[in-house]
């Protein structure tokens, strides 16, 4: 009776091993990869004078999507391990980096914006408020995720943001605007974020890697290779803070217009990437970013920027990892821990 229970234990164990391999999603979808030691933006960009960050620590080396039951897993290898968020007080209340930064990371922010067609004039082509960035009209976008520290405050800042940028165009179409006109607007808004713009929450940090997943309801379906997508790394903010006016050597990407990311200026800081162009207030601190074979980084984030095309991963001829289109485990980047609470 005693070995039949122990029997009956081991298969019941198996079955839900087999059931979590399930979920988890062994199938790639696609595989993109990214050169590396080009953690430079335009090529002179420095990182701060902070001990957890240095040369590696935003190099995005690939970027990756898995079918998973209800949606994709996205993940993203980075050259250097992820710092995981110390316990150390950031104020007199007491909180701690880890009570601000509860996802497992805090020093970088993920955009992923997805172009679901190809077309031109279809979706949009400017990128999230701080990144200064245009993407090539091929490649308009319809749906951007953004992975970052503080998911839930990132959404009231974009929503204030753009409430303000819709605000403020419409005051210059019409004047006045009346209190009726802008609680509809900030309904607009509203939907206009819940619609095209997706926080996720559901991370997993392991060594150099982080993985996420977006549900299908988001993307109308599982991530696609004949989609086209846009991945940039920036630095990351937990809090917003006063910079420096322009003509005192400005600070691009500043809180009052930046979301949730680190601005570039001259010079070297603590506070801020280094290597800025003087008197520039709209330099984007992107730090690394994919772009198609025959473009270079230089060429979309330096002095004339060319607008960005997103990279489709069913594209012929784009370099691919080598077991690209296998399962995980083969040449994959480390396997993800429990995610993060």
């Amino acid at each position: 009776m005693v070995l039949l229970r122990r029997l009956s234990l081991l298969l019941l164990l198996a079955a839900c091993a087999s059931a979590c391999r399930g979920t988890r999603g062994d199938t790639r979808l696609f595989s993109l990869e990214d050169p590396r030691g080009d953690d430079q933006g335009d090529g002179e960009l420095r990182y701060p004078l902070r001990q957890d960050l240095g040369p590696g620590s935003m190099d995005l080396l690939s970027f990756r999507a898995y079918a998973e039951s209800g949606g994709t897993r996205f993940e993203a290898a980075f050259a250097r391990p992820i710092p995981v968020p110390a316990r150390r007080t950031m104020d007199a209340a007491g909180t701690t980096l880890a009570d601000m930064a509860r996802f497992g990371f805090y020093t970088f922010n993920l955009d992923v914006y997805v172009d679901e067609d190809g077309q031109e004039g279809s979706g949009r082509t400017d990128t999230l408020p701080g990144r200064y960035l245009t993407l090539a009209p091929g490649s308009a976008w319809e749906k951007v995720i953004l992975l970052t520290p503080r998911p839930y405050e990132a959404r009231d800042v974009l929503r204030a943001l753009w409430r303000q940028e819709a605000l403020a165009e419409l005051q210059r179409q019409q004047g006045e605007v009346s209190e009726s006109t802008a609680r509809a607007l900030e309904t607009q808004v509203e939907q206009r974020i819940e619609r095209s713009v997706f926080f996720p929450t559901r991370v997993r940090v392991s060594g150099p890697t982080v993985s996420f997943f977006v549900p299908e309801s988001f993307l109308g379906g599982q991530a696609r290779p004949t989609w086209g997508y846009a991945v940039a790394v920036t630095g990351a903010t937990l809090e917003r803070r006063v910079e420096l006016p322009a003509f005192l050597g400005a600070v691009t990407a500043s809180p009052a217009r930046g979301l949730m990311v680190l601005g570039i200026g001259p010079g070297t800081s603590h506070e801020r990437f280094g290597g800025g162009r003087l008197g520039s207030t709209n330099q984007s601190p992107v730090v690394d970013l994919l772009v198609p074979e025959g473009v270079l980084q230089q060429e979309v984030l330096g002095l004339q920027a060319r607008p960005w095309p997103a990279v489709v991963p069913a594209s012929p001829g784009l370099p691919q990892a080598p077991d690209a289109g296998g399962t995980a485990g083969q040449g994959d980047a480390p396997a993800p821990s429990v995610p993060q609470q």
